[in-house]
């Protein structure tokens, strides 16, 4: 359908439909704008399933809240408050509708703190990289993480992965937090394993870009100082991000037991295929 049909079958008047028309409308690219005098902008006709393309919710626990009843595992989208652009998510309704944000994938020779911490989305649209597996073979971002503030998560969650059976598992008290302040002790309120208290303290960080003796560092992505998200050596900890042996490097690990493990073990030791951030 062309622009003067478009109009003309919703009874507005071709002429006004110009940009040097304040209401005049156009379709492009799938999208319906309307001239505000000196711009177009975008905008989107309510109506549909709610959690679609056209009919975007805030979050994937919004989009189950609304839908009154209980919904599977899926890609659904969602945009940000205050802005119409919609995005896909994947979304963990069965576990009470938690929106990935964030997945590193084991084996991917790249730098994870890059990806986390750049200012652009990470195959927020390819399809495949959407789910919990390793299919698509590249870390993945979407814009929730560099909007944090406006998405406003009370709880994040970091899970592992190993043919999309989750093998171990961290939850946060994420309210009033930021992109990289969520992930603390003092923020942590469940887990799945043991918390190694064989140093004085427990130092978490998304950046490992601290070398302290006396404290544990606990990273999410990982750097030369302190590798992993528990460093690997000695009886220690119970997952972590990369190793640094050849065999292991760029690998997200586990402990096969219910506490730490010697990573030298390896009838102990696990390889998960991706580390994902959920919020919600």
């Amino acid at each position: 359908m062309n622009l003067f049909q478009l109009s003309t079958s919703w009874g507005i008047n071709p002429a006004l439909v110009t940009a040097h028309h304040t209401l005049g409308l156009k379709f492009e690219n799938g999208k319906v704008y309307v001239c505000l005098g000196s711009e177009w902008k975008s905008f989107r006709l309510e109506g549909g399933i709610y959690g679609t393309e056209t009919n975007p919710g805030y979050s994937c626990k919004d989009i189950l809240n609304k839908a009154g009843k209980q919904l599977s595992n899926g890609v659904f989208w969602i945009h940000l408050k205050g802005s119409h652009d919609a995005f896909p998510v994947f979304c963990d309704m069965v576990a009470g509708g938690w929106t990935l944000v964030f997945k590193v994938v084991s084996g991917v020779d790249k730098k994870v703190w890059d990806v986390y911490n750049s200012a652009q989305a990470s195959a927020e649209f390819v399809t495949a990289a959407l789910d919990i597996t390793n299919q698509h073979h590249d870390h993945y971002k979407n814009r929730v993480v560099m909007n944090w503030d406006n998405f406003n998560p009370s709880q994040a969650k970091v899970i592992l992965y190993e043919g999309a059976v989750a093998k171990k598992s961290l939850v946060f008290d994420a309210s009033g937090t930021d992109k990289l302040n969520w992930y603390s002790e003092a923020k942590l309120s469940t887990s799945s394993c043991l918390i190694s208290r064989q140093k004085q303290k427990n130092l978490f960080s998304i950046r490992a870009d601290v070398a302290e003796p006396t404290a544990e560092v606990f990273s999410l992505t990982g750097t030369t100082v302190a590798v992993g998200l528990m460093p690997v050596g000695g009886n220690c900890c119970c997952m972590v991000l990369v190793g640094k042996q050849p065999s292991r490097r760029n690998k997200v690990l586990y402990s096969k037991l219910s506490t730490y493990t010697n990573w030298n073990t390896n009838a102990n030791v696990g390889v998960a295929d991706v580390l994902a951030v959920f919020v919600m």
